[in-house]
């Protein structure tokens, strides 16, 4: 079983995130696990994970719609290979912003609804040399799955990150460190509709993962970079735009 678990107070929104992953895991055996009263993302996703009963667990945020129709099955290969999975990160973390290394560390494509109108999607191009992209040290957390037996190695460290930022590098990171595969899958086609905010709680928070992994960082310096992007004007277009024409040489995968 699939168990999708999603952290949300707002209803609206999780009603229309609870509909899209009825759609496109129709094919599984699934679940949605609601959390509404969270003290932070991590104490939720424990508790939800310990609530679930599918052996692959998906942590959502609220606002994230697939456009892949084979996200089921895509889900399940990547996890019969992969222990964490994700839709975008790094290589090479080297801050607490996973995209600071920036290319050639960085992965995955993101479509955002655009902040003019919200009637086009802007779509963040990471890196997308194929479908699957291994060797990942840090995921970014609107969206990834795991074997349940990943989460219960690792788990979320709700006492350090008792807020809503900084749980996914935190556990997807100790994942990378513990020896487990994390992996990016470019080809989920996401659209996410909220953008991080780095204000002061995120700050403090930075302060708090840079204290505890400090010294498994990469040294490198931050670089300035700019990500790839387009701009699609209707989801059919983001998809062809988030689909490499390389892609087609590689075969499945």
């Amino acid at each position: 079983m699939i168990s999708v678990v999603i952290c949300s107070v707002d209803a609206a929104k999780f009603r229309a995130a609870s509909g899209c992953y009825g759609r496109l895991l129709a094919s599984e055996p699934h679940e949605i696990v609601g959390i509404h009263d969270a003290r932070g993302l991590c104490e939720g996703y424990n508790r939800g994970a310990a609530k679930a009963r599918g052996e692959l667990l998906l942590f959502s945020h609220d606002d994230v719609e697939f456009l892949a129709p084979d996200f089921a099955a895509k889900v399940v290969r990547s996890l019969e290979t992969d222990d964490v999975v994700g839709v975008a990160g790094t290589s090479r973390l080297i801050s607490a912003r996973w995209a600071k290394a920036g290319p050639p560390w960085v992965f995955g494509q993101v479509a955002h609804i655009s902040a003019f109108g919200g009637r086009t999607f802007e779509i963040a191009l990471f890196g997308a040399p194929s479908r699957r992209v291994g060797g990942m040290q840090a995921l970014d957390g609107l969206w990834f799955g795991c074997r349940r037996e990943a989460w219960e190695t690792v788990r979320f460290d709700e006492d350090t990150f008792d807020g809503f930022h900084l749980y996914d590098l935190d556990f997807t990171f100790r994942a990378h460190l513990a020896g487990l595969s994390v992996a990016v899958r470019t080809d989920l086609y996401p659209i996410h509709v909220s953008r991080g905010a780095y204000d002061a709680r995120w700050e403090k928070y930075a302060e708090r993962f840079v204290k505890k992994h400090g010294g498994s960082l990469h040294p490198m310096r931050p670089r300035m970079f700019h990500v790839g992007g387009a701009e699609a004007l209707t989801r059919a277009e983001a998809v062809a735009l988030m689909t490499p024409p390389h892609w087609a040489a590689q075969g499945g995968e």
